[in-house]
């Protein structure tokens, strides 16, 4: 997210503008959260496909109001390089946008539920897959693989890797 956002405070931003929505790319209505007490554990943000799709198109449509021309210039060029690096997914897929697990929560079981809640948002949705797209890196990945996704692209943007240090990334796939 640095890449595409710049700094924290901007992605905090697009966060902030897009939750109380009831679409963007990390509205309320696509996320799902992991609470242990009153403090956030995990994160998940999911959508079908088509969902995606919309929901993208809004979080760029407020990314336009609420940020200056510059920033608007470097996002154009910075969705351009990540859709070279992140594959369009295939009718009938419901995609994990985020999935994260805070430091001080891990090895507890989180990560598989807030997995599990997006296969089961997947199912109901009446998709035939579950996909995601994560760096080639990530400690992540043997996770996806002990639960039965398989990588069906690798992908790496020389510009991005060149750059700003974005490197190889696996589209993953689970079918249901």
């Amino acid at each position: 997210m640095m890449f595409l956002f710049g700094t924290k405070d901007r992605w905090h931003r697009v966060f902030a503008y897009d939750w109380s929505e009831t679409s963007g790319i990390v509205c309320h209505k696509q996320t799902c959260l992991a609470m242990q007490g009153q403090k956030v554990a995990g994160v998940l943000v999911s959508h079908t496909l088509e969902e995606f799709d919309a929901h993208f198109v809004q979080t760029r449509r407020r990314q336009g109001e609420t940020e200056g021309p510059a920033f608007r210039k470097h996002l154009d060029i910075a969705f351009d390089l990540m859709t070279q690096l992140f594959p369009h997914g295939l009718d009938g897929s419901y995609f994990v946008f985020d999935l994260a697990v805070s430091a001080d929560a891990r090895h507890q079981g989180i990560r598989r539920n807030l997995i599990d809640a997006a296969i089961a948002k997947a199912k109901a949705a009446g998709c035939v897959r579950v996909c995601l797209d994560v760096a080639a890196d990530n400690d992540a990945v043997q996770f996806y693989k002990r639960i039965g996704m398989q990588v069906a692209v690798e992908t790496r943007v020389p510009q991005l890797a060149n750059q700003h240090g974005v490197g190889t990334h696996l589209h993953m796939v689970l079918p249901l």
